[in-house]
Order: structure tokens, then C-alpha cells, then sequence
């Protein structure tokens, strides 16, 4: 029988290696497509993130798309739809379901491609999204932004769009993640100096790490314990903040 030892792990091509499952998987279809069919094209981008977010969440929890309804009113279509596998749904085919606010653990809206211009729509969108369901008692659903590539250069000027789009905690932006190596990540705390109050969003480059980061982003928000206890696993040491 062979055996399998971690001697230690490479955190940093470990998150790397997110990036290029994404796009290996994405571009077999633009491959088949070529330019033609570009909304099959975006369909499949939105299921290439939900495969790999179905690889590393828990079992516990489900990745779909669909709607979230509450008795007043109903989101926009949700691209990616985390929820909790231990509540019921109002209706399921496949992975698209329609589930009420307390089951709702995360909502993710995917672009194949943004500015900064249509990054600020995509935001207020999801933004809208989140109110909607944050505003029920308890609901705590994280709500990130994922672009498989940029049109122009990614810059902390696009902080401004996320700032504009979410004046208050029930609007907020949790994070992003913007072409290869752009992301996004809003502090509660100071990064540099916790438990100190922060309330800002910070910008970065990362090459190449802007998927892994997306995904252990996602981990970090729905096992925040498992995560910090293992944190040495889940990022690099030197961290982002350089």
C-alpha cells in the first residue's frame, strides 16, 4: 500500500494552484465555443467556481444558484448559492433552488470579465442582494465577487466603487477576487494590529493568487474556527498585507 506523508506544506503553490484549475477548467469550453454561444460560455464560468467551491467547503453545505424568497420579496437570480444542507427548500432541480434567508450561508456573483465601471454595477447588484437577506434577524451570509479576467488594470481606485455601493454592514462587500491577481477583502479588525476596531477595505496584488485566496476566503467564512486554528495551512505566513 503506498503511503502518503505531508512533510510540509507549500502554502503558497497550494493557493496557486486554485488560479490554474479555474482557468483549465473555463477554457475547455472556449475552446469547443470559440466565440460563438457566449452566454453557454458564462454559464459555464459560473459552474467551473461552484465545482471547485464543492471540492473544499464542507459536505455540510450546498452550492447552487438560484433564488432567495422572503415573504415580502425575492432576489435577483444568485449565481453561486451557498446555503445550509440541514434546512429544507421551497423547490429544487438539480442545483437550482429557491431557499429562504435563514438557510442562506453565502451569496456569490460571478463576471467573465469586468472594468472598473461594470465591476461597480456587478457590485451594487449583489450589494442589493445582500441587504435583502441580511436585513432577517441572524443572518450572517457572507457575500463576495468573483472575475475570471479584467479589462484594464486592476487598482485600489476600484475601492471606491465597493465603498459607494455598501455605505452600511447590511450592503457589505465581504470580498473579491478580480482576474488573476486582484483581490479585495474587507477587515472588521485591523490586520496589522487586532482586535483593534478597522471597519476598511484593503486592495491587493497577488499573483497568481487570486482564486486560491477567493476559495480559502470562502472556508474562512462558513468554518471560521477550523480555519484559525489551522491558519498556518490556509495562508501564507507573510500574509497579504506587504
Amino acid at each position: 500500500m503506498k503511503r502518503y506523508t505531508l512533510a510540509g506544506m507549500d502554502v503558497e503553490r497550494y493557493l496557486r494552484s486554485f488560479g490554474q484549475e479555474v482557468t483549465s477548467l473555463q477554457q475547455r469550453v472556449r475552446y469547443i465555443l470559440a466565440d460563438a454561444h457566449w452566454q453557454t460560455d458564462g454559464e459555464w464560468k459560473e459552474s467551473v467556481v461552484r465545482q471547485v467551491l464543492r471540492r473544499y467547503l464542507p459536505t455540510a453545505i450546498q452550492v447552487s444558484r438560484g433564488f432567495v424568497v422572503t415573504s415580502d420579496a425575492a432576489t435577483t437570480q444568485i449565481d453561486i448559492l451557498v446555503h445550509d444542507a440541514s434546512k429544507p427548500v421551497l423547490f429544487k432541480d438539480g442545483d437550482f433552488v429557491f431557499v429562504t434567508p435563514d438557510a442562506v450561508l453565502g451569496l456569490i456573483e460571478i463576471k467573465a470579465r469586468v472594468g472598473h465601471s461594470r465591476f461597480g454595477v456587478a457590485v451594487d447588484k449583489l450589494d442589493r442582494n445582500a441587504k435583502l437577506v441580511r436585513l432577517h434577524p441572524n443572518i450572517r451570509a457572507f457575500v463576495p465577487f468573483f472575475a475570471f479576467e479584467t479589462e484594464g488594470e486592476f487598482s485600489a481606485s476600484w475601492l471606491a466603487d465597493v465603498a459607494n455601493a455598501a455605505p452600511t454592514w447590511n450592503h457589505r462587500l465581504n470580498f473579491a477576487a478580480v482576474g488573476e491577481s486582484g483581490f479585495i477583502r474587507y477587515w472588521h479588525e485591523d490586520p496589522a494590529n487586532p482586535p483593534r476596531s478597522y471597519e476598511s477595505w484593503h486592495a491587493y496584488a497577488l499573483p497568481g493568487l487570486a482564486a486560491g485566496y477567493f476559495v480559502h476566503n470562502a472556508g474562512d467564512a462558513v468554518s471560521p474556527d477550523s480555519v484559525l486554528r489551522n491558519n498556518d495551512l490556509w495562508y501564507p505566513k507573510a500574509g497579504k498585507e506587504p
